[in-house]
């Protein structure tokens, strides 16, 4: 068996748990801090992504919730309709006053380099800015569209 490619980040948000899993499951919740200022539409275990102009982009199944602590989803590109579904797992662990972020992203079917890691750093970014100041952040996704 081989292994695929994989990605893993972690970060520190001064939050409360609440706020971080309201902001990692409420679809409502993803426009304020998403990179690329997509919206997010869910149906029971289902969400979908789409882009400012209603372009889909992405569907998530949650495969395992353990509220305030872990949340595994799926993650299926609709741009690439023929790539393999990707895992990703969430982790939250409180510290003191700091929620610590881990996310696992497994089975990619690209080099995480490849753009994936880009993506993770900065949408992380805004959930971390938007968590600590309420702020609507997006971290350079309309640069990123005018260069595609």
């Amino acid at each position: 068996m081989t292994d695929k490619p994989k990605f893993m980040m972690q970060t520190y948000i001064r939050c409360t748990q609440d706020a971080l899993w309201e902001a990692l499951t409420n679809a409502d919740v993803f426009q304020h801090y998403d990179f690329l200022e997509q919206t997010a539409k869910r149906d029971g275990d289902n969400v979908t992504y789409f882009m400012p102009d209603g372009t889909m982009t992405l569907n998530a199944r949650e495969l395992e919730v353990v509220p305030k602590t872990k949340l595994v989803t799926s993650f299926e590109p609709t741009w690439e309709p023929d790539m393999p579904a990707s895992r990703i797992t969430y982790e939250i662990a409180v510290e003191g006053d700091f929620c610590c972020l881990t996310v696992l992203h497994e089975n990619l079917n690209n080099d995480p380099s490849d753009g994936t890691s880009d993506g993770w750093v900065r949408s992380l970014a805004g959930l971390k800015t938007y968590l600590e100041t309420g702020q609507p952040a997006h971290f350079g996704g309309a640069y990123l569209m005018e260069q595609m």
